[in-house]
Formats: structure tokens, C-alpha cells, sequence
């Protein structure tokens, strides 16, 4: 759970738009699955995702509010936490690997062309620390750049590194990237991202869920004592 928590951030490349977004991705890795689907309506995302305890997960952020929640679906519980504080955990966990976000290496060009789905693709490979990454570039991809402004908004709230494939410099849309780990590879490959409206109630809390403390992240700051003069 404790590497999970730490490699969060690589998987999620996420959006955020003032136009609503869907963006659906199938994730491949020793901990996770399955397809991941991001939602994004105003200043609001949901993300619904396999959970590496089993069942599945879903995240609600608001970036207006810095309140995230992560929702249990088998246990029905809700777990609580603030944006501001996940970003410095995520960091932290991030720095544990050896992954310096300050420190972002340019992706380069390896010249060989491959095509992935329906779009033709060049790859391109960086290092960062103890991890290293393939990416497949679409450059024909509709709406590329606005659709990579809006994914870093969320990887950069949610405390994402320099090798969040949706932070790095390209030539065009990642629609798939292989990062090789301490802990083994996690591929991630996009199925489509779109523009489409999404309802209010996909970011509500739904009823019947108990709230539950969130357990401690890799990095996360011990509790200040207590004032024994308060």
C-alpha cells in the first residue's frame, strides 16, 4: 500500500478543464489493472480506478476547496484529506525514489515510429533517478496541447514529478508511456479524451458511507506534540 501510495502520482495523468473532459486510460503494473476513467467538470475531478486492496476506488477533488476524497466502494467508507497535504506526502514518497521534481530531463527522440490504436506514433525516452521511461508521441493528436495544459493542472495539485508523462515536454500527445521502477514497469496507454459534458452528481459524496481517518502517507510530517500548557 505504502508504494502504491508513493508511485500515485506517476499514475495518474490526469485533466482539468474549464470545458468538461472525460479521459479514459488502461493501466498495466504489479499493483494495479484495469481501466482508469477521469472526469473533469469546472474546478472538480473524480477519478474511478482498481484498487490494489481489491474492488475499486474512486477519488473526488476540489481544487477550489483543496478537499480530496477517496472513496472505498467494498468498504463503504470515505477517507478525507486535504490537496495541499497529499502534494507534499506525494513528494516526499517521490523523493524517496529518487525522482527529483526540480530536476526534469527532456525527453529525446529515439526515431523509431510505431502506431498504438489509431494513431501513428514516435517514441521518445528520458531518465529521471532510478526510473526511466518510454513514451509513444501522437503529434497529430486533436486538441493536444490543450488537452496536456489541462493534465497538469491536476498532476501539479496532486504533487506529480518532473516524470508524470503529463508534465514532460513533447512534441504532442502521450497516448502511451512505459516507466520502469524499482518495484517493476507500469504502462499506461490512453483510450480516448474527449470533450463532453459531465453532471454535477458524478463529484458527489453518495450517501450510506462512513467517514474513516486516512492512514499516513509515505513522507508525511509526524503530528506536532501537544501544548501541555494549552
Amino acid at each position: 500500500m505504502k508504494l502504491f501510495l508513493r508511485l500515485a502520482p506517476l499514475f495518474l495523468t490526469a485533466a482539468f478543464a474549464r470545458a468538461d473532459v472525460i479521459i479514459e486510460q488502461k493501466m498495466e503494473s504489479a499493483m494495479i489493472n484495469g481501466n482508469v476513467t477521469m472526469k473533469l467538470k469546472g474546478e472538480q475531478a473524480r477519478m474511478d480506478m482498481p484498487s490494489p486492496l481489491g474492488g475499486n476506488v474512486t477519488t473526488l477533488m476540489n481544487f477550489k476547496t483543496g478537499e480530496m476524497v477517496t472513496l472505498l466502494h467494498q468498504q463503504k467508507m470515505a477517507m478525507k484529506l486535504n490537496l495541499s497535504d497529499v502534494k507534499k506526502q506525494q513528494e516526499a514518497g517521490q523523493k524517496a525514489l529518487g525522482v527529483d521534481p526540480s530536476k526534469v530531463e527532456k525527453p529525446k527522440a529515439t526515431g523509431t515510429k510505431e502506431k498504438v490504436g489509431d494513431h501513428e506514433t514516435e517514441i521518445f525516452e528520458m531518465n529521471q533517478g532510478t526510473l526511466t521511461a518510454k513514451l509513444w508521441i501522437a503529434k497529430d493528436f486533436p486538441d493536444a496541447q490543450s488537452i496536456k495544459d489541462q493534465m497538469m493542472k491536476l498532476s501539479s495539485a496532486m504533487g506529480g514529478a518532473g516524470f508524470d508523462p503529463s508534465k514532460v515536454d513533447v512534441p504532442g500527445m502521450v497516448v502511451k508511456s512505459e516507466v520502469s521502477t524499482p518495484v517493476g514497469k507500469m504502462t499506461i496507454t490512453l483510450i480516448s479524451a474527449k470533450q463532453t459534458p459531465v453532471e454535477d452528481k458524478e463529484f458527489e459524496k453518495p450517501e450510506g458511507y462512513t467517514d474513516m481517518a486516512m492512514p499516513k502517507l509515505p513522507g508525511a510530517p509526524e503530528p506536532a506534540p501537544a501544548d501541555p500548557k494549552k
